[in-house]
């Protein structure tokens, strides 16, 4: 059985849809409260990487290592969770965060804004245009953190497997499609689709050591893992540093990453970037 993700809007309808999933498959359904816990307890919190959202105005200057563990730790969590089996997860781009995992199904959820509010104003008690105007902030919010996280429209349908307009479908019967979409060969799990996940997990967990170790702290690198062998990319600048160095930068990102478990190659490949200092 297949991963479900949900990605969907303020008062649009998609956590209803993802419970609703959840229920019918007999399987957990998890909310980005969960991946922001796991993001805290490894030290960066969605608080301090919206702060330098706020101080690049949205934009992505460079590398950031806040940015960098932030992704790492909430990739980790999914990861980890995948690990135990299936579940739907109703978010806004989790789906973005399983790249290369098989068998995920990527919904998104959308809504006129107008019903939108007006499910906001019943529930909120206010009047509907200050439910508009709070649902247009929030969507701008969205659209601003995705792109930043992620560097891609969370709004894009090229995105997703699948897009429900919940104003002309009920909770009920998307609920049913995506459910029958799980029994087709596309969603069946395979030996193949166990390795990878499995592959998946074990480069998460190296990021986040990568992330989080005194001596890679700061570095922004790409790992990726395949039968157990591991390749790790990435680039950092300096301002003239001896081979000596680098090397010992090498050493230091393959020695955490053979302590985990299952790991049977690594191949680093850094990049240094020379700046002037002035």
């Amino acid at each position: 059985m297949a991963i479900v993700t949900i990605s969907r809007g303020t008062k649009s309808g998609g956590e209803a849809l993802a419970k609703r999933v959840a229920e019918k498959l007999g399987v957990p359904a998890i909310s980005r409260e969960v991946l922001q816990e796991a993001a805290t307890h490894f030290g960066v919190s969605e608080v301090i990487v919206g702060e330098q959202l706020e101080k690049t105005k949205g934009l992505i200057y460079g590398p950031s290592s806040e940015r960098y563990l932030y992704l790492a730790a909430i990739q980790l969590a999914l990861a980890e969770r995948a690990s135990k089996g299936p579940f739907v997860y109703y978010g806004h781009a989790g789906h973005l965060l399983l790249k290369g995992v098989p068998q995920v199904l990527k919904v998104r959820v959308i809504t006129p804004l107008i019903r939108r509010a007006q499910i906001m104003m019943e529930t909120q008690k206010i009047s509907l245009e200050e439910a508009k105007k709070s649902i247009e902030k929030m969507d701008e919010s969205r659209i601003k953190w995705t792109r930043f996280l992620y560097n891609v429209d969370w709004r894009d349908p090229a995105l997703y497997d699948m897009v429900f307009n919940l104003d002309y479908l009920g909770i009920e019967t998307a609920s049913e499609i995506i459910v029958f979409a799980l029994n087709q060969p596309e969603f069946k799990e395979s030996p193949d689709s166990q390795n990878i996940l499995e592959d998946f997990f074990l480069a998460s967990k190296i990021k986040v050591e990568l992330a989080t170790s005194e001596k890679t702290k700061g570095l922004v690198l790409d790992v990726t893992a395949r039968d157990g062998a591991v390749n790790i990319k990435g680039s950092f600048e300096t301002a003239g540093i001896f081979h000596s160095g680098k090397q010992r930068i090498k050493n230091d990102v393959i020695e955490i990453a053979q302590k985990q478990p299952n790991v049977k190659k690594v191949l680093v490949e850094i990049e240094d970037i020379s700046v002037v200092l002035e």
